[in-house]
């Protein structure tokens, strides 16, 4: 089997000058969408010329929000509006600040096995596949399990 027998292409994503705020909004619209049930939530993010170039994953946002909150006062603010003032902190930020970039991704003829391996090594919910520089899918790590385990199914 190869990458392109188990990716998925309907691809969740999103220009690089998307803000974050914009981005958390359809990761939320997202998560509850059939077509992506069992994948871990995360946007694909590509550059002006439509090719890859990161992964907005929720660790990237929670990160950012930790980062915010490093620059904020904690101490002095009352719970109730902490979270409020570190998501203000970067709402309108472009998600190009926060992103993972250069992911790895695979091309459609990658081996399962080989994709696997970048799974195992990398700890990734997800990567792309990419034709040339542009991401026609994406494999999501429960897609590659019952793909590779299927006859445990049986």
């Amino acid at each position: 089997m190869k990458a392109r027998d188990v990716m998925v292409t309907d691809v969740p994503s999103i220009p690089m000058d998307t803000t974050v705020g914009d981005a958390v909004r359809i990761l939320k619209s997202n998560f509850g969408d059939v077509s992506y049930l069992n994948a871990a939530p995360g946007l694909v993010v590509l550059n002006d010329r439509g090719e890859l170039a990161g992964i907005l994953s929720p660790l990237s946002i929670i990160r950012a929000l930790l980062d915010s909150a490093q620059h904020a006062a904690i101490q002095t603010q009352p719970d109730t509006t902490l979270y409020d003032d570190l998501c203000a902190g970067i709402k309108d930020r472009p998600v190009s600040e926060i992103i993972d970039w250069q992911p790895i991704s695979v091309t459609e003829d990658a081996l399962l096995l080989d994709v696997a391996d970048l799974f195992v090594k990398n700890r990734f919910q997800r990567i792309p596949v990419v034709k040339g520089k542009k991401v026609v899918g994406i494999i999501y790590r429960s897609r590659l399990l019952f793909a590779m385990a299927g006859c445990l199914l049986k």
